[in-house]
């Protein structure tokens, strides 16, 4: 079985100009926009043209923790969110 890695490990997967998980957010946003239409499509739209330059702000793997911190993801081998100590 092959596996292929980036060229840089330092460097993250961009597909057009977008990151891997920038793309995956753009497209979703896009798909919703269109099948619900109308002003709501295009407040989707616009949050996402909001969010993205403050997305680039942050930290890369922001949305990850940031989805641990809600609780929608969860790390192996990691504390939840909700916890203050953590003894190994």
């Amino acid at each position: 079985m092959d596996e292929r890695l980036p060229q840089y490990l330092h460097k993250p997967v961009q597909i057009l100009w977008f990151g891997s998980d920038e793309f995956v957010l753009v497209v979703t946003t896009i798909f919703v926009a269109v099948i619900v239409g109308g002003l709501v499509g295009w407040a989707f739209i616009a949050a996402l043209l909001l969010f993205l330059p403050w997305k680039r702000a942050q930290p890369r793997g922001f949305l990850a923790h940031l989805a641990w911190r809600w609780g929608m993801l969860h790390f192996r081998h990691y504390p939840g969110p909700t916890q203050t100590r953590f003894y190994e």
